[in-house]
């Protein structure tokens, strides 16, 4: 458990991590700020892919593929929903101690981010991303290649390398999340977090350029709220990263 090359994130400061983690405030924020942000990600892109399908001209057009009304909109509805139910199936299994298979689902949640942060950045990437083939994906759209596109200082490369090392790929590093310490768990539930209200951040950016942006703005104020009363009762996120 102390050795350095087997935690990276969190030997300097193991014992403020176990007090910042097993902190009852912070892990009741910690749960509830999951399930909550789950719920408004999957409630909000369920909006927007109703939109995205019914309005817009793509569709009269002979733009999409799908026969929807705005690729673009549907686009980032996907996005929202695939996050949400991946916050709530982690949230779900860090509850349950089962820490390997929630942080391997973390490790999408990143994917996401980096997603999210094209469809705000550029302007047409989202409907892109939905008409992509495989092939197309592959060129444009892999991690490798948004972090290259982001350019230095937006990802950390280090970031995504520990997630596949941490719950991506079957690795002996896993060991730890098998051993199942509770303030293992916790730090990777923290984590979780700042990942997906960064996606939020980046979707609130896109919904700011665009006219179907509305289900995002609506709950844009009760996520910020609820995402500073995180960050003021979890230490967690004053730590390190890796």
């Amino acid at each position: 458990m102390d050795s350095p090359d087997r935690i990276p994130r969190i030997e300097p400061t193991q014992e403020a991590m176990e007090a910042a983690a097993n902190d009852k405030d912070a892990i009741a924020c910690r749960s509830d700020l999951a399930r909550f942000s789950a719920g408004q990600l999957v409630e909000t892109g369920t909006e927007l892919h109703v939109i995205g399908h019914l309005l817009g001209s793509d569709r009269t057009l002979g733009k999409s593929l799908f026969g929807h009304g705005n690729d673009e909109t549907v686009a980032v509805s996907v996005l929202l929903r695939v996050a949400g139910q991946l916050t709530s199936a982690s949230a779900d299994l860090f509850a349950d101690g089962r820490y390997y298979a929630a942080s391997a689902l973390v490790r999408q949640i990143v994917e996401i981010e980096y997603l999210a942060w094209a469809f705000e950045t550029h302007n047409g990437e989202g409907e892109r991303w939905l008409r992509s083939t495989k092939d197309e994906r592959q060129q444009f759209f892999t991690p490798a290649k948004l972090r290259a596109a982001a350019g230095q200082g937006t990802f950390r490369g280090k970031d995504y390398g520990y997630h596949c090392e941490l719950g991506g790929h079957p690795v002996p590093q896993a060991g730890i999340l098998l051993e199942g310490s509770f303030a293992v768990g916790q730090l990777m539930l923290s984590d979780l977090l700042g990942h997906v209200g960064r996606i939020w951040d980046h979707l609130c950016g896109w919904a700011g350029q665009n006219k179907n942006g509305g289900p995002i703005l609506q709950r844009s104020q009760q996520m910020s709220a609820k995402f500073q009363e995180w960050k003021l009762k979890d230490k967690l996120v004053d730590l390190p990263p890796p």
